[in-house]
């Protein structure tokens, strides 16, 4: 059965650090809040192996505090809040326990700023590291009176917007590493290959094909100028970040992949799930629905389907529907913006907006199999195609000799 540690809080506040048999994470979840502890980390192995790997992250940490980082201490805050934890006294718990310098850094000026008065809204706004959509929640929960349940509803909304993302980038590693193969494949042929054979072609002083001739000087241009390549690529890169970075050219380019086969449809309803779960969480938290719509534009990708929204929110001023709004602008899916249509008309528009983050998860993943589908036997067929004419321009030049010598 598998061994676990965990470091666990009492009721009292108190830290309890120790190892369980069970044969899952939630098992041992279980146990402890059986045994009336609070939960805070739980990690497969032994304190001894947990300690070693702590050791050899040392080795590569970094002062930047990712998103995994956030997901973690919103959980084991939410867990502390929700047990009757004060946030002080949480605050300081996770202070104490917590191994990741630069969020220890971070967990002490919240505390500073609690201590000092301020909301925790504001505190986790003056750290920096907190998105306009966590500190609203966190201020919507404020005005509720529970920061535990704003925090449960955020690792809810950052555990599904991680799997979305998962799901989209583990789908894409499989075609990078086959169009990487296929790549330096073909380079591998041209640069060690094609020179062989372009030696015995000279000294043999045969016409050779046109497609020999261009496979030959392919093969030379690479073996003499690959610093120029290499460079070439390098300032390609250089100018693609910088036009990323550009609104106008960044805007033009999410419009016109709106419109890719295939990759339109996905970034569409990838679009499609972020907004619905970011506003459903927003509005079950009492933000009303206008802040709500200016923070969700702030966490969109496609620059055309955010502005769709500012859009939307500036009608929704004029008195006039979200959903015809959105649908006048023709880049959200329609039947998604049917079924928000009969929330606005119903009163239920939280419950649908989560019914449609879920459809549009389940679509996700279906386009990313079908996308899949598509994309392998593409990149084998280029593959093999580049390979066959690579050696067919060799073996082309020998067949004539041997006609002719025959």
């Amino acid at each position: 059965m598998p061994q676990f540690s965990y470091k666990a809080i009492t009721p009292a506040g108190e830290q309890k650090i120790g190892e369980m048999d069970a044969p899952s994470e939630a098992k041992v979840v279980e146990n402890l809040s059986a045994e009336g502890l609070i939960p805070v980390t739980i990690k497969k192995g032994t304190n001894k192996q947990a300690a070693n790997k702590k050791k050899s992250k040392k080795l590569f940490a970094s002062n930047k505090v990712t998103q995994e980082d956030i997901l973690a201490l919103t959980q084991q805050l939410s867990s502390m809040l929700k047990a009757g934890l004060p946030l002080d006294r949480a605050l300081s718990i996770l202070v104490e326990i917590g191994d990741n310098e630069a969020v220890n850094h971070v967990l002490q000026d919240l505390q500073s700023a609690v201590r000092s008065g301020k909301g925790f809204g504001d505190a986790l706004n003056e750290t920096g590291k907190f998105s306009r959509f966590y500190v609203n929640m966190v201020k919507a929960g404020e005005a509720g009176g529970s920061i535990g349940d704003a925090l449960a509803r955020l690792v809810e909304y950052m555990q599904r917007a991680k799997e979305l993302r998962s799901t989209v980038v583990s789908a894409l590693i499989y075609p990078m590493i086959l169009a990487s193969v296929a790549i330096l494949s073909i380079i591998a042929l041209l640069v060690f290959v094609v020179p062989q054979f372009a030696q015995m072609f000279d000294d043999m002083g045969a016409d050779l094909p046109a497609i020999t001739v261009a496979v030959m000087n392919a093969g030379d241009m690479f073996s003499q100028y690959w610093w120029a390549i290499l460079g070439g690529l390098l300032l390609v890169i250089l100018w693609i970040q910088f036009m990323l970075k550009n609104d106008a050219a960044r805007t033009r380019l999410d419009h016109s992949m709106l419109k890719w086969p295939m990759v339109g449809e996905l970034i569409s309803k990838v679009e499609m799930a972020k907004f619905s779960r970011s506003l459903g969480t927003l509005l079950h938290n009492g933000v009303p629905l206008l802040s709500a719509l200016l923070i969700v534009k702030k966490t969109m990708g496609n620059r055309v389907m955010a502005d769709a929204v500012g859009k939307a929110s500036d009608d929704l001023k004029q008195g006039e529907s979200l959903t015809k709004s959105l649908l006048a602008k023709g880049v959200f899916p329609a039947y998604a913006l049917h079924m928000l249509r009969v929330g606005e008309e119903t009163g239920q528009m939280e419950e649908l907006l989560s019914d449609v983050a879920e459809i549009y998860d389940d679509e996700v993943k279906t386009s990313v199999k079908h996308l899949l589908a598509f994309m392998e036997p593409v990149l084998i067929l280029i593959m093999a195609v580049a390979i066959l004419v690579i050696i067919g321009s060799v073996l082309l030049p020998m067949i004539n000799m041997a006609d002719l010598v025959e």
